[in-house]
């Protein structure tokens, strides 16, 4: 190979590799939407405590838990462990937060010391958050909604339900939370 080819294609793969390089510094990472960053409120030391049923038809026995909710992934992801006192005995659980920009609506997945997996899509109006899924309780699949309504930027109510067979909803659990200081 003669000097003048080996000068041109020496050339030619430095023009290459600056205008990669170029190229790439113009498509910056990706950094968390506004979406994203309304989910921060549930970040840090939460308690709460409430009622909750082992059934839609059961009697209401009290619960209390702790939380912690940390940013993960580059404040994409909010995972949050959970320590509760149930009438079941203690359940501890790791849920993690996110925003799907595809279709513009929260992720919710939760995993606990029960065995469960649940997942569950969220829209946020105002100050309420809405949860919906397909839950399975006694064997039963019947649809969920869970809501938290902020009611201070320290603190929210929140009450989970199931649909009922004649197309309304009864609570299973309600309560107020609190950040800890």
């Amino acid at each position: 190979m003669s000097a003048a080819i080996k000068f041109t294609v020496a050339v030619v793969a430095v023009f290459l590799f600056v205008s990669l390089y170029l190229v790439a510094q113009e498509q910056s990472m990706p950094t968390p939407s506004p979406q994203h960053q309304r989910m921060s409120y549930f970040a840090g030391n939460w308690t709460a405590e409430g009622m909750m049923k082992l059934s839609p038809k059961g009697n209401p026995a009290p619960f209390s838990l702790t939380e912690t909710g940390e940013w993960v992934s580059n404040g994409f992801f909010l995972e949050t462990r959970t320590s509760m006192k149930s009438p079941m005995g203690p359940i501890n659980s790791v849920r993690v937060m996110g925003y799907n920009p595809e279709n513009g609506l929260y992720t919710y997945n939760v995993y606990n010391s029960l065995g469960e997996h649940q997942m569950a899509t969220g829209k946020l109006q105002g100050n309420t958050w809405t949860w919906t899924s397909e839950q399975k309780m006694n064997g039963v699949v019947s649809q969920a909604r869970y809501t938290i309504t902020t009611v201070t930027p320290d603190s929210y109510i929140f009450k989970q339900e199931v649909a009922t067979p004649g197309g309304g909803w009864a609570t299973v659990m309600e309560g107020k939370a609190s950040r800890a200081q």
